[in-house]
């Protein structure tokens, strides 16, 4: 299969997590040189990118892409999360704040990858998906995709069920699943930056979409607020804002892409 777009494919897995400081050094040759070449051997899986911002909590971001959601919740995968290796049993037992969503790509512009991606993490209320939806992709990311330095947008839905399928390997720590997931690419920092003062002060959501609160972990700032089903954090209010949407924590992340991670359209499978 090929793709047109920033996104090798329709379907995706997303982790956020923290690594113990005495695990950071296994984490590093585990997820390099096991991890990353294991799962983009499976069928379907096209690309594997991993992104960090020190000092922000979590740390880490790892995405893959995959063809569609099937090759996510494939037995091929369920198989390989089902028998783990020796070294991934250890290195996840440093694994801290963990988020994990299975996910299907709901919409995605831009033709070209980033070296850093805000990422947000958003609930709101099921009844108000649709028009968050329609914002989003109907005017937030149009206008978004014409700043300076950003190259994509994409806006992401969890798949509950298959995000909390039972594994061997899930079963060795604990995750939240967030809703939604809402990644802009972009060239540098500052842009990826600038996106995160709109989205989050500037209610780049629908002003339709209202009544959830607000739980926001501003890049960079302090520790972690857990997000999703599980989420807690600062409650804060938003100014001039009629959205007040949950479990927003963001990351703007510099890429840590090799030859390694960064495959090809057709690499992987």
């Amino acid at each position: 299969m090929s793709f047109a777009g920033a996104l090798l494919g329709h379907g995706a897995v997303l982790v956020w997590n923290d690594v113990a400081n005495e695990g950071r050094q296994q984490f590093y040759e585990w997820h390099d040189k096991e991890h990353m070449p294991e799962r983009l051997s499976l069928p379907g899986f096209r690309r594997g990118r991993r992104f960090a911002k020190p000092g922000h909590s979590p740390e880490w971001l790892t995405m893959y892409e995959a063809d569609d959601l099937s090759v996510v919740t494939s037995p091929e995968y369920l198989a390989r999360l089902n028998a783990p290796t020796p070294g991934t049993v250890d290195a996840l037992r440093y694994f801290l704040n963990t988020s994990r969503a299975v996910c299907r790509v709901v919409h995605s512009i831009g033709s070209s990858t980033g070296g850093h991606v805000l990422a947000m993490r958003v609930s709101v209320p099921g009844d108000r998906s649709e028009a968050m939806c329609r914002y989003l992709c109907a005017d937030a990311f149009p206008r978004v995709i014409l700043l300076t330095g950003i190259v994509a947008c994409h806006l992401l839905a969890a798949d509950q069920s298959a995000s909390f399928i039972n594994t061997a390997e899930s079963s060795t720590r604990q995750f939240d699943v967030p809703s939604w997931i809402l990644l802009c690419e972009a060239t540098n920092p500052g842009a990826a930056e600038g996106v995160e003062h709109a989205a989050v002060r500037r209610s780049v959501l629908d002003p339709a979409v209202r009544g959830d609160e607000s739980r926001c972990g501003r890049a960079g700032q302090g520790r972690a607020r857990r997000c999703g089903a599980a989420g807690v954090g600062h409650r804060r209010a938003q100014r001039r804002r009629r959205i007040r949407p949950g479990d927003l924590p963001t990351v703007v992340a510099r890429g840590r892409s090799t030859a390694l991670v960064t495959l090809p359209i057709g690499g992987g499978s």
